[in-house]
């Protein structure tokens, strides 16, 4: 967020309007400033309008947030400051959550419990809960009001990290980052949806992208966090019981006081409930009656038993791909076949459900026709899935093959969050600057590719060399090109009032496709590793090789890096993450292709491309390549043609 100031052409603007601000009046046609206030009696629909009352996110009347933050003089642009730092705390508390739980917490909790070839399992389930609970908060937001779904979600993070830290089982610690997986979909939507609804197409990738920048933070200090707390991981997790509230308060009181503030002046503001947004039942009775029947509503809107039928499917088809391994007859037995069949019958159900039966699907006709949402869910889908690929496994093989102290161990695997975190806002200012994305997301896809290449050795092994797996990690970074990309062109495609809807269908998918990725890993590591190590380490019993596949900890404590055991464990660790590597590598071409089928939008002042209507609600000039021009008659020349549509 920045300060207000008058736009230009290099200013980012921050009017906040909608489609359905008729009387505007644009600063300019009459020399007074932006009219964009509505009142809370203004706000009450007309009958014709009733059915568009529970219309998503921020769409129909967050116009009177700029009188809340523009137009009360000093203290409402503290208020603009307040919300621009406290959004970045929020997302600094996901960044270290996202930094250190997943990559190393899990991986010293899993060794702990003996259960380390586990670890994708607990990947999986958060990934699948994570994605399949984005609806939910996005319609908590609605019912209720922001703020008060950020308190939801702290409430998620604080009771999952108390459960986890406090576990005496593996199946204990996974329900309680289940239960932090919440929280971080929820930070993570809440703050896209923001920033969509704030910023002009020319600046969005900019301030999306900007929202990673605590990454660059987090990364240094999550390596003293795990030096720490490699030994205590229980301790490190009862910390962020206490940082994440302490992190989320700040946004959780601006966006109640910029509530209070709209009361006070009789205006909606963004922080709103959206049925108060959008004047449907605001003078109605609150009584249980109301609640009963808004939470009713609300549980349509979501496709509650979509919701459920697709969760369900997803898991019983994934979860087998972890579990085959240990169960008694491997992908034989009874209950693994039975998982399959029903989680693969009720993805068939949950299909029919939506074409036949759903109130409201949750991809509407309009959504499912538009060639570039369905494009663009393909390159982040894929790409989440290839990175879900690599990463399952990668933090626990750096730490076998390197003889690294866990601070660098740590700096090493962030060095692409770290990258991808400062060049996301570059990617946005070369954006801005060119105003088109498509060839960054080409240069971008490319980059991702020769990355992954770089991890696979000419006999299929993982590369051990030092400086070639830091050239892949900070090629890897370059991939930014690519992901800021495809969530602008995403939400350039849709107009406003489905922008909330895409961002959570985005999500919803690509987070699916890192379950995918996680599923895919843990079956090729929980088929191939123990054998491997029999192979590798046939100076040992059984029981000690099952011992030491089970805890990784002591693999690497007990045994000297020139060991003989621990040697053939790395030969084993480097031929079993070669393998997972080269599907990475295959899975990272799709979205190169995906990304050729892109329109290449023209990213200017208006919120989106399809109605070309700025944040005031006025009409916005955008220039077109034209394509009736000389028609090409060559194949190549139609290839470039198709290639530079922005249509």
């Amino acid at each position: 967020m920045s300060k207000p100031a008058a736009p230009d052409a290099d200013q980012p603007e921050f009017n906040v309007a909608s489609s359905s601000q008729i009387d505007a009046n644009p600063a300019g046609k009459d020399g007074g400033p932006v009219n964009t206030v509505l009142s809370r009696e203004d706000s009450k629909p007309n009958p014709a309008s009733d059915s568009e009352g529970h219309t998503e996110i921020g769409v129909s009347k967050v116009e009177a947030f700029n009188k809340v933050l523009y137009q009360s003089g000093k203290s409402g642009k503290i208020l603009l400051w307040l919300l621009g730092v406290s959004i970045g705390l929020t997302m600094f508390a996901y960044a270290l959550d996202q930094g250190i739980t997943t990559s190393v917490f899990n991986v010293l909790a899993s060794s702990t419990f003996g259960t380390h070839s586990s670890l994708a399992a607990v990947s999986t389930a958060s990934q699948i809960i994570r994605a399949i609970s984005k609806p939910f908060i996005g319609k908590l937001a609605d019912i209720t009001s922001r703020p008060t779904t950020y308190v939801v979600i702290l409430v998620f993070y604080v009771v999952g990290f108390i459960v986890a830290a406090s576990a005496n089982t593996f199946a204990a610690y996974t329900i309680g980052i289940s239960f932090t997986s919440v929280g971080k979909s929820g930070l993570d939507l809440l703050s896209d949806i923001i920033v969509g609804d704030l910023t002009p197409l020319e600046w969005r990738g900019f301030f999306g992208a900007a929202l990673a920048l605590p990454f660059v933070i987090t990364v240094p200090v999550n390596g003293f966090i795990a030096e720490g707390f490699y030994d205590n991981w229980r301790w490190g997790l009862g910390m962020f019981a206490i940082i994440v509230p302490v992190l989320l308060m700040p946004a959780i009181f601006t966006l109640y006081s910029m509530q209070r503030r709209g009361e006070k002046l009789g205006m909606v503001t963004m922080a709103d409930s959206a049925r108060i947004r959008t004047g449907v039942d605001e003078t109605a009775s609150k009584g249980f009656g109301y609640w009963a029947k808004l939470l009713y509503q609300g549980l349509i809107d979501i496709d509650i038993i979509g919701l459920i039928i697709l969760g369900f499917a997803f898991s019983l088809i994934l979860l087998p791909f972890t579990l085959a391994r240990t169960a008694k007859g491997g992908w034989g037995n009874a209950s693994i076949i039975a998982m399959l069949v029903v989680g693969f019958v009720l993805l068939i159900v949950f299909v029919l459900f939506e074409m036949y039966l759903a109130k409201k699907p949750l991809m509407t006709k309009r959504i499912i026709k538009n060639r570039t949402f369905l494009a663009a869910v393909t390159v982040y889908t894929f790409n989440q899935m290839a990175s879900s690929v690599r990463n399952t496994y990668f933090s626990s093989y750096i730490l076998i093959i390197k003889n690294w102290t866990n601070y660098q161990w740590i700096i090493f695997l962030g060095i692409t969050t770290m990258g991808l975190s400062l060049i996301g806002p570059i990617v946005g200012l070369i954006q801005r600057k060119t105003h088109r994305y498509k060839s960054l997301m080409l240069f971008g896809a490319a980059a991702r590719l020769v990355a992954y290449g770089l991890l696979v050795q000419g006999n299929g092994s993982m590369v051990q060399d030092t400086a070639r797996l830091v050239l892949a990690q900070l090629i890897f970074c370059l991939g930014s090109f690519n992901v800021v990309g495809v969530r602008v062109g995403s939400q350039a495609s849709v107009p406003h009032e489905d922008m909330a809807s895409v961002i959570s269908l985005l999500t919803l998918w690509s987070t699916l496709g890192s379950s995918i990725g996680s599923a895919v890993s843990s079956a090729i590591w929980t088929n191939e590793m123990l054998d491997r190590m029999y192979k590798e380490l046939p100076g040992l019993s059984q029981e000690k090789v099952l011992e030491l596949y089970n805890d990784i900890k002591a693999l690497r404590s007990d045994y000297a890096f020139d060991d003989p055991v621990r040697q053939g464990a790395i030969r084993a660790y480097a031929a079993i993450n070669g393998h997972i590597a080269t599907c990475a590598l295959v899975l990272a071409a799709v979205p190169l292709i995906a990304t050729f089928f892109m329109p290449d939008f023209y990213l200017g002042k208006q919120q989106n491309a399809v109605t070309g209507l700025g944040l005031d609600g006025e009409r916005v000039d955008v220039p077109r390549r034209d394509e009736n021009a000389n028609q090409p008659k060559t194949f190549w020349g139609k290839v470039v043609a198709f290639y530079r549509k922005d249509s």
